[in-house]
Order: C-alpha cells, then sequence, then structure tokens
C-alpha cells in the first residue's frame, strides 16, 4: 500500500525526558530535553516525541507507537548499577527511577529491532545494560573531555564508520565519566586520541551509541547531522516495511 498519512508523516523519534526537580518558568517538575536533540531530530526528517519517565505503561508499549528512539545526555549513572559506590563526583539524577525507566528502554529497543540513538549517558547506560563498569571521574589529561571539542576516530568495519567515513571528526564533548570494562556483546567503535571510548555497537543491531554530543554541532557539522539523519532515516525504512498491525499501532499516536 502507497500513499496515505502512513506514507507522508514524519517518523516519530521517541526521546526519554529527564525528571528535573526544577523547570525555569515552571512551578513544579518538569521532563527535559536538550532542545538541540530534538532540533537534531526536526532538522533530520523526524517528529521527537517526549517520553514520559514516570510512565506506567511498559517501554514495549510505547515503543508500539514509535519508528525509532534517540536516548539523550544527562545525570550520571547510579554507580552501584556498576559495583562502585556514590562519591563527591556523582551527579545523581532527581528522579530515582530515571535509570531503571531508561535501562528498560534501552534494553526493549534491543529485543524490537527499533532504530537508536544513544548519547553520552545513552552510551554509558548501554555499557552498563551489559555488564559493563565506567571510570568515576576522568582525571585531567592530554584530552580535555568536559565542555571542549577534540576529534574521535572510527573503527574500521562499523556501522558507525558506514555514517560517519574513517577519517577523523572533531566532536563536541562534555562528560566527567567514561566507559571502563567493556560489556558482554558489545564492541568499539570509535576512540579519542587518549584512548578514551567515544562509541559503542552491538553487533548486527540497529542502534549507535556515542559519547559525544552531536546535537551541539548538528546544524552546522555534517557529521554530527549524520547520526540524526541515520537514525530518522533507519526508522522511515523500518516504519515501511512494518507489518499492517505495527502501522496501525504507529497511527494510533496520530490521533492522539
Amino acid at each position: 500500500m502507497t500513499g496515505g498519512p502512513r506514507a507522508a508523516r514524519r517518523p516519530l523519534i521517541g526521546v526519554p525526558g529527564m525528571w528535573s526537580a526544577k523547570v525555569q518558568g515552571m512551578r513544579f517538575a518538569g521532563a527535559a530535553v536538550a532542545v538541540g536533540v530534538l532540533a537534531g531530530i526536526d532538522r533530520a526528517g523526524g517528529e521527537p516525541v517526549v517520553l514520559f519517565p514516570g510512565s506506567s505503561e511498559s517501554a514495549a508499549a510505547q515503543l508500539a507507537r514509535l519508528d525509532g528512539v534517540v536516548i539523550a545526555g544527562g545525570a550520571d549513572i547510579d554507580p552501584r548499577r556498576y559495583g562502585s559506590e556514590p562519591d563527591e563526583h556523582y551527579w545523581p539524577a532527581d528522579h530515582a527511577g530515571q535509570d531503571d525507566y531508561e535501562a528498560g528502554l534501552l534494553q526493549a529497543c534491543l529485543d524490537s529491532g527499533i532504530p537508536t540513538l544513544a548519547i553520552c549517558r545513552g552510551m554509558q547506560l548501554l555499557n552498563v545494560v551489559h555488564g559493563g563498569t565506567l571510570v568515576g571521574h576522568l582525571a585531567p589529561g592530554e584530552i580535555q573531555h568536559r565542555g571542549a571539542e577534540h576529534q574521535v576516530t572510527c573503527e574500521p568495519g562499523t556501522l558507525l564508520a558506514s555514517v560517519l567515513g574513517h577519517a577523523p571528526v572533531s566532536t563536541s564533548s562534555y562528560h566527567h565519566q567514561a566507559v571502563d570494562r567493556i560489556g558482554a556483546g558489545l564492541r568499539v567503535a570509535a576512540r579519542a586520541p587518549d584512548g578514551v571510548v567515544e562509541a559503542l555497537e552491538v553487533p548486527d543491531a540497529s542502534l549507535l551509541a556515542v559519547q559525544w554530543h552531536p546535537e551541539d554541532l548538528a546544524e552546522a557539522s555534517a557529521t554530527d547531522h549524520a547520526l540524526f539523519s541515520w537514525v530518522v532515516e533507519a526508522a522511515r525504512t523500518r516504519r515501511a516495511t512494518a507489518s499492517p498491525r505495527e502501522q496501525t499501532n504507529t497511527l494510533e499516536v496520530l490521533s492522539l
């Protein structure tokens, strides 16, 4: 079947909000998503949909109405999830259930095969979900990782290299933690010049996970824009090949 509202509409890309105790202009707590992430999805031709981290729905039910997912950056993951303890550098999420919600969503993305782009915290969470660990706080070194730009080189033969190419790319970095032990079933897709892991992949999965923040430079950077284009186009392709029942589930959100 061709034409109709399904063929014409933009892919729906879910983005979990970060439950924040205080948002400027609001009297109570809010669910925040970086405008740059939403703009990156929009610029690439997708329609961003903010997901509520306190939803009573299962992650699978939320995904049934979506075409793709972007898990954005945010607060630190509770170090007790990977066998460590909080210290003076730990920056927790306001919502105690944020880690559980996003971990469940990420696993549901992998189980369903929905195209997924995981950014910064999202990449670290992928590693933790697969049994990996994190460096709790990066010591100062030759490369600045918090509030700086630096180059990243993709590993040959990876999905990331097929999207960004093999030449080093300039990235906007803002993180004080990093991947330590690699989680089971994951492979490193890129590194910084100092060896810090900058991207992870699950072989044969429709998922890209990067440590840097592509939303910062996507308006001017072709490589950062390419990450948003990849998830939107992969979502568009998935929607086009979905079963009639899956198409009905996704269309329901348009009538709400």
